[in-house]
């Protein structure tokens, strides 16, 4: 059986007609994406979401108006408006091979990733990591990303 995305269970909403979303990934396996809230929501603050243990981290092609040329659109990403999980996940598998020629290669690391895609306005964020928490920061979505990086490492 092949890739199938899924919602991801997780109840995150934004403004989906702003394209102001910013991905800030650093190189201790942290990535944060920040966007502008939801109209509706009573806070008003950029919603983030923050990866821990990132393995794999994009804000590509293609735009909400070529959404449909993703190659996981026939596999359930037609399906999800927020944040989709993608199931028996052929990114991963090929993180695991581009991994196994290191001599301490450890097949558990990758047993416990997930792999996550929001499809944006702009763009679709797509994720590979071992967990995700939501948060709240205020001022820009450039500012609440990286905020949200300063907050974790104190």
């Amino acid at each position: 059986m092949g890739e199938r995305v899924v919602e991801s269970g997780i109840r995150v909403q934004w403004e989906p007609n702003v394209p102001e979303a910013v991905m800030v990934s650093d190189d201790s396996g942290r990535t944060t994406l920040a966007v502008r809230a939801h109209p509706d929501d009573a806070d008003q603050r950029p919603l983030v979401l923050f990866w821990r243990r990132v393995e794999f981290a994009a804000l590509t092609a293609p735009n909400d108006e070529s959404i449909s040329g993703h190659p996981l659109w026939h596999s359930g990403l037609s399906d999800v408006r927020w944040l989709g999980l993608v199931e028996r996940s052929s990114r991963i598998r090929a993180l695991t091979v581009q991994n196994s020629v290191h001599p301490s290669h450890d097949q558990r690391r990758f047993d416990f990733l997930d792999h996550y895609i929001a499809p944006l306005k702009e763009c679709v964020a797509e994720v590979v990591a071992g967990s995700l928490e939501t948060q709240r920061h205020g001022g820009s979505t450039l500012e609440a990303a990286a905020a949200a990086l300063q907050t974790d490492a104190r």
